[in-house]
């Protein structure tokens, strides 16, 4: 499901998550953010319970993945978000992403290389020409 940074029903489907003390120790406890120039990816299962959100921020020309969550790092929701994310997003956007390094390996399978190396995170960048493994 795709929704707005400020729509209604994206508050209905992550607030318990980006407010729960794992979820937020999943993220380094940094807090989710969002905002107008914000894009969520949001997954849910067949018992309409959320299982994982992609917020995209949108300025310009960039649209950038952060602060991201996936139930059980579950590779199958992470695949499709990730899909999903570039498949709306690109190539109207370049599409950039701070990954937390646990990750860098599911996001190079979607064609993300690294530009960028903190201590914790990655900054990573949508190729279109890198080799792709879709799942």
């Amino acid at each position: 499901m795709k929704l707005n940074g400020e729509d209604d029903e994206l508050y209905r489907r992550v607030a318990r998550l980006v407010m729960d003390k794992d979820v937020l120790a999943s993220n380094n406890n940094y807090p989710f953010k969002t905002s107008a120039s914000h894009i969520w990816f949001v997954a849910y299962d067949e018992n309409d319970t959320t299982t994982g959100f992609i917020p995209v921020a949108v300025r310009n020309r960039n649209a950038t993945i952060n602060n991201y969550y996936i139930a059980n790092n579950d590779i199958d929701v992470f695949g499709k978000l990730l899909d999903t994310t570039i498949t709306n997003l690109h190539p109207k956007f370049t599409i950039l992403s701070v990954t937390q390094r646990q990750h860098i390996s599911t996001f190079r399978k979607y064609g993300f290389t690294t530009i960028f190396e903190w201590e914790k995170y990655v900054k990573m960048i949508y190729n279109v020409d890198s080799t792709k493994e879709r799942l």
